[in-house]
């Protein structure tokens, strides 16, 4: 028996979720931050699915990320 998965590669999140990969890419340390969104690995990168979802559905935004958001709004 297959549980859903908690962590993708960063092509299959970005499909998941309907990001580009490069929009996860660049914004690692920007809206993604490592040990929290996404662990790296030796020439690749987990995407934990709990927390990636969170941000889509605005439930855990940094301060940093806030900060830039009121830059731009």
């Amino acid at each position: 028996m297959k549980d859903k998965a908690l962590y993708l590669k960063t092509n299959d999140m970005a499909k998941m979720i309907g990001y580009s990969k490069d929009y996860l890419l660049k914004n690692r340390g920007v809206f993604f931050f490592e040990n929290i969104h996404y662990f790296s690995k030796e020439r690749r990168t987990d995407w934990k699915v709990s927390k990636v979802i969170e941000w889509v559905e605005n439930k855990n935004v940094s301060d940093k990320a806030k900060n830039i958001l009121d830059l731009v709004s």
